[in-house]
C-alpha cells in the first residue's frame, strides 16, 4: 500500500486498531484522519477516549515508541473537533482545505490550545484540564 488515501475509513481505523497499518505511514495527517473518523463515528467525548486507547496501543505494539503523548492526542480530536463545527463540510480533504493550519500549522494550534509546548512536556500526564474540553482562543 503506498497511499492510506486507497483505504475506506473502516479500513483505516481497522487497520490502525489491529496494528496492522504500515508504521512509516502513520503521519501527522492519517492522525488528524482518526480523530475524523473517531469524532463522526462517536461524538467528542467517545472520541477523544478512544482515540487515546487506539493511538498508544499503535505506538506500543507497531511504533514500538514510549513516545505516546496523551494531552496532545486529546488535543488532535479536541482542535480538530473545533474546526469540524465551524465547518460546513462532511468531507475530510475538504476539512484540510478550508483549515490549512490543521496540516501545515498544527504545532502553533496545539501552542495555542494549551499555552505551552506539550510535544516535549507532560507526554503521559492528564491535561491541564482533565475533567472536560479545553476552552479555545484561536
Amino acid at each position: 500500500m503506498d497511499n492510506y488515501e486507497k483505504l475506506t475509513d473502516k479500513d483505516l481505523l481497522y487497520q490502525i486498531e489491529n496494528c496492522t497499518f504500515p508504521a512509516e505511514l502513520f503521519k501527522h495527517e492519517v492522525q488528524l484522519k482518526l480523530a475524523w473518523i473517531l469524532i463522526n463515528t462517536y461524538g467528542l467525548d467517545l472520541a477523544t477516549h478512544k482515540n487515546c486507547k487506539i493511538k498508544e496501543n499503535y505506538y506500543v505494539n507497531s511504533l514500538h515508541s514510549d513516545k505516546f503523548n496523551l494531552p496532545l492526542t486529546k488535543a488532535y480530536t479536541e482542535i480538530l473537533h473545533f474546526f469540524m463545527e465551524k465547518s460546513s463540510t462532511k468531507d475530510f480533504d475538504k476539512l484540510l482545505r478550508e483549515f490549512p493550519r490543521l496540516k501545515h500549522n498544527f504545532k502553533n494550534l496545539v501552542k495555542t490550545h494549551y499555552g505551552y509546548n506539550i510535544l516535549k512536556e507532560h507526554r503521559k500526564e492528564e491535561s491541564l484540564n482533565p475533567l472536560g474540553t479545553i476552552l479555545f482562543t484561536f
